[in-house]
């Protein structure tokens, strides 16, 4: 009978993988996704060769003058880096002077990332030769490009708005708001100014978590983002779907509408996870490993949907929580700058004293999540710093024969119980 589990952790920050030991005689079962393998160069290679939708990008960018190519930031597990080098050949094919492509982080009202952050993001040799921005959501350097029907506001990045040829680089991952990111999300609200992303947050409704298509009359969330990458003219995408391992599994290249959607609906196959009969019924603790979304302690919410899928359990969630900072300026209605200066100045509560909570309660390790930031975020949970004493607490109230189920990548995977 097994008793551990080993599971990928802190993207960005290592990669590294985490091995869970649990009691002798817990019975642990893996449930991960369908998962897919890594794509090689010449997959990659074959997908801006056939794009999905428009002319290749080397015919499609010809005679262009700049171009803007809009990446997502860390909070995000893209490895962009991969994928950029054969984006730059096509616009080289094109004639886009090197001097005039410009990348822009399109971290919508999130902190803006470090240089050492950029070079991560889109590689080293990258950002040492390409000039490398940050989108800021609350400055004044943005374009107003009119309204749409309904009255939304729109203000777009100004690098982005004034390229002659406007590209964005993403992944796909399940969202609750539109259904799986990519596509125009990198528009709306990854450059828009508060404005626009204050009147798109407030004034129309979420698609659904993993749903791709629209369900019902009136537009949403993801009809405005790409009703505003229209105004904009958005040329293409080049957006990525991830295995379990944070490999470049798929790569879906063209329109931003028919290549998102292709890539939706393989990133809904491949992030597919069937949950058995008896996981559903028996199972005593679920852990939910927030890896690939695990840097951004504000993602560790998206690993949460699946606890709809099981009967009477305990709850824990890994989430190392690696960048530290939960900053999302659109809610907390406050400019960085200022928020640094705020955080500088208050002092940081102990943690209380570990104890197991309910079956209610959300049981979460974090090695940075930083203790009050945690209990705003999720003032029903518990905190914990020692996974192995969290652990060790669970044994002293679970059964001699716990059934354990660990998802390796919650973040990313889409539940479905056995029919």
């Amino acid at each position: 009978m097994k008793n551990t589990a080993t599971v990928h952790s802190r993207a960005w920050y290592g990669d590294e993988e985490l091995t869970l030991n649990f009691p002798t005689g817990w019975e642990v079962e893996t449930l991960g996704p369908k998962d897919a393998p890594a794509l090689s160069d010449a997959q990659i290679e074959r997908a801006f060769a056939k794009p999905i939708g428009t002319p290749r990008i080397s015919e499609l960018a010809k005679g262009k003058k700049s171009a803007a190519i809009v990446v997502d930031d860390l909070s995000r597990p893209t490895p962009a880096a991969k994928v950029i080098p054969f984006l730059l050949r096509e616009l080289s094919a094109a004639g886009v002077p090197k001097s005039e492509i410009r990348f822009v982080v399109g971290g919508g009202s999130h902190r803006p990332i470090t240089d050492e952050e950029v070079a991560k993001k889109i590689g080293a040799d990258i950002a040492a030769e390409y000039e490398a921005t940050n989108h800021n959501f609350m400055g004044g350097d943005l374009r107003a490009l009119g309204n749409l029907d309904n009255g939304m506001p729109i203000y777009l990045d100004r690098v982005v708005a004034d390229a002659d040829f406007k590209i964005c680089l993403g992944g796909i991952y399940p969202h609750g708001s539109v259904g799986f990111g990519g596509g125009a999300k990198l528009v709306v609200p990854g450059i828009a100014g508060f404005a626009t992303m204050f009147y798109f947050h407030t004034f129309s409704p979420g698609r659904g978590h993993a749903v791709i298509e629209r369900k019902g009359s009136e537009p949403d969330h993801r009809d405005f983002s790409e009703a505003v990458a229209a105004v904009l003219g958005l040329d293409v995408i080049a957006n990525v779907v991830l295995n379990s391992r944070r490999e470049i599994c798929g790569l879906f290249v063209g329109d931003f509408v028919q290549a998102h959607r292709k890539g939706a609906h393989f990133a809904l196959d491949t992030y597919g996870t069937v949950i058995p009969e008896t996981s559903r019924k028996e199972t005593d603790l679920v852990v939910l490993n927030c890896y690939p979304l695990d840097s951004d302690p504000i993602q560790t919410g998206k690993a949460l949907w699946a606890l709809s899928h099981f009967e009477k359990v305990y709850s824990m969630a890994l989430n190392p929580a690696s960048d530290g900072i939960c900053y999302h300026g659109l809610f907390e209605q406050i400019d960085y700058v200022r928020f640094v200066q705020e955080k500088a100045e208050r002092t940081e509560s102990e943690l209380p004293a570990p104890q197991l909570g309910t079956q209610d309660q959300l049981h979460v390790w974090s090695e940075h999540f930083l203790v009050d930031d945690f209990y705003k975020k999720h003032p029903g949970a518990l905190l914990f710093r020692d996974l192995d004493q969290l652990i060790a607490l669970f044994a002293e109230k679970l059964p001699a024969q716990a059934k354990v189920a660990v998802l390796p990548a919650a973040g990313i995977q889409v539940l479905a119980n056995e029919s």
